[in-house]
């Protein structure tokens, strides 16, 4: 039976790019047998086995142009899922950075509030510009000692006011000249108390750890002292983070004492407590 094979094309394309169709897999016979299963075409084995050669010409003609569109859509499917993974990557990416500029910001925040607990003098009235952390430690310093010394004051001029008032009582001859006496030590204990404040408070000296020793220069300094020295050292040497002041950045000897690469300036002094040793 004869039959156009032009007819045959249509067929043919619909075979190749059926659903579940293994391009790789497929064959010329196959595609013959399913137009032959295909009853509206009515074919016959024999006359498909005369044309043979033209019908296998066919289906290799219209098989490499399924080829070539299936690997171009292909090729198109993966360029996709690859810029789409790469949009969700660059989203993660942002969203990463995002949360880590939010803990940046976090951190600053505790920072800034760690640096006004820590070096903020105890005063009610702002007295012109801000202090350096230099000057705030060493104005610390002071007014608390200070405090400390008027309330020992304070204590010597309760007791020594105390003493008149039993004066006042009718007492014997010896009983007054033993209260003198009494008086006299009464008298001899404030002061005592005065000398001892200034040695003690942040006038009080430490013994000095050797790494420390080696930045300050010498083996006993209060804490003050050893604070300003400190700051003196590493504005000699350069140490702040020219990009953010309130990082400082750790050299040999720097390291030796804070056991890392760079410290927070507000963390500073809680690290330093491990290197003063009472006397």
């Amino acid at each position: 039976m004869n039959f156009n094979l032009e007819d045959l094309e249509g067929p043919i394309m619909r075979i190749l790019t059926a659903p579940g169709v293994d391009l790789s897999t497929i064959s010329a016979k196959g595609v013959r047998q399913k137009l032959l299963e295909d009853t509206a075409l009515g074919l016959t084995a024999r006359g498909l086995k005369e044309r043979r050669t033209e019908v296998d010409a066919m289906i290799s003609s219209i098989y490499e142009g399924v080829s070539r569109q299936a690997q171009t859509d292909e090729s198109k499917r993966k360029r996709e899922e690859e810029t789409e993974q790469g949009t969700e990557q660059e989203d993660q990416e942002e969203a990463t950075e995002e949360r880590d500029d939010q803990d940046d910001d976090a951190e600053e925040q505790d920072a800034e509030a760690s640096e006004e607990d820590d070096i903020k003098p105890p005063t009610k009235k702002k007295k012109g510009a801000a202090k350096s952390v230099e000057e705030a430690d060493a104005e610390l310093a002071r007014k608390l000692a200070s405090e400390l010394n008027s309330r020992s004051r304070r204590g010597t001029s309760n007791g020594a006011s105390a003493t008149p008032k039993k004066r006042k009582t009718k007492k014997s001859a010896a009983l007054v000249d033993s209260d003198a006496e009494d008086d006299g030590e009464d008298e001899e204990k404030p002061k005592k108390k005065r000398s001892g404040g200034a040695r003690g408070g942040f006038a009080k000296e430490y013994i000095l750890s050797e790494s420390l020793s080696v930045i300050v220069g010498v083996d006993k300094l209060s804490r003050p002292q050893v604070v300003k020295r400190l700051w003196e050292y590493i504005r000699g040497h350069e140490l702040q983070n020219p990009s953010n002041r309130r990082e400082i950045m750790c050299d040999d000897n720097m390291r030796a004492v804070f056991g890392t690469e760079k410290v927070d300036m507000f963390r500073m002094n809680k690290v330093l407590g491990r290197h003063l040793h009472a006397q």
